[in-house]
């Protein structure tokens, strides 16, 4: 016969185990809304289909500056519909061994794309058109959290306003 003690025990134990997994949530987090890149020319044309600036942020997993810019401003962003006439947010991990599929469909690694851009510190936000093209300059790392989100904005307003120049300028010219 067993002791009394063991069911209790186990019992405390079992509601424990189930507290800890209640209040730890879900694993995967709001970092599994962040969209990974795998082939450019597929983003391009959603982004030239829509006249859109595709907004790609270089990040790599043990980056906390790359966690806190995507939970105070692109995970944000992916939800407001304001800036979804206006923008394709993307993420580049440069800590991936996989290759992409460039713009031109050249496959390559993450490194050598990053490379292309002149990108070699995390975060890093490029704003480029569907050709692939810069279209503001980039921001590099997080500063000011307080006014970095006006820096992501008048990035996106220029790309977005040299995109729409350039669709005016064809259309009219047609």
């Amino acid at each position: 016969m067993k002791p009394p003690f063991d069911k209790t025990m186990r019992n405390s134990l079992l509601a424990v185990l189930l507290s800890v997994f209640l209040l730890a949530g879900p694993v995967s987090g709001d970092n599994a809304a962040m969209k990974r890149v795998s082939d450019l020319r597929n983003e391009a044309r959603v982004a030239r289909a829509d006249n859109l600036v595709l907004v790609l942020e270089f990040s790599s997993d043990d980056c906390s500056y790359c966690r806190k810019l995507e939970q105070l401003f692109l995970l944000p962003m992916q939800r407001n519909e304001e800036y979804d006439e206006k923008i394709l947010i993307r993420t580049v991990s440069l800590d991936s061994f996989e290759t992409l599929v460039d713009f031109n469909g050249q496959s390559m690694s993450t490194a050598d794309f990053a490379s292309r851009y002149g990108v070699s510190l995390t975060p890093t936000l490029l704003f480029l058109n569907a050709d692939g093209k810069e279209m503001s300059d980039k921001l590099v790392g997080i500063w000011s959290e307080d006014f970095y989100g006006g820096f992501i904005d008048n990035r996106i307003d220029e790309a977005h306003a040299k995109l729409t120049h350039v669709s005016l300028a064809k259309s009219g010219s047609q």
